[in-house]
């Protein structure tokens, strides 16, 4: 139920009883018990709206927590990994082109 839904309706039926009455002394507890009403339903709307935020603004915090140490996790794995595996030897893998191109310095093909 929307808490301005409910409370315009109960003041509609307030100000409908206040203005249709000719006996204003009865009408205006009528109407001031109506608007009490519509007060309380919209400080009961507020309050349940505060609490669903803040459980959404837990669940939320806590996701991220999760994401951020998995992440972390798996970039620490990436670099143990990086770091406990040989050094790879490129001198002695070097092709005829790379033999050249050692050759000459310049690369101008003297």
């Amino acid at each position: 139920m929307k808490p301005w839904g409910f409370a315009l309706g109960v003041l509609t039926g307030a100000a409908a009883t206040f203005l249709l009455t000719r006996d204003h002394k009865r009408a205006r507890p009528v109407a001031r018990a109506a608007l009490k009403a519509a007060m309380m339903a919209y400080h009961e709307a507020r309050t349940q709206s505060a609490e669903l935020m803040e459980a959404a603004e837990d669940l939320f915090a806590e996701a991220k927590a999760e994401a951020t140490s998995e992440i972390f996790a798996a970039m620490m794995a990436k670099g143990q990994k990086a770091a406990s595996s040989p050094p790879r030897e490129t001198t002695a893998a070097a092709g005829p082109q790379d033999q050249a191109a050692a050759a000459d310095p310049v690369g101008d093909g003297k």
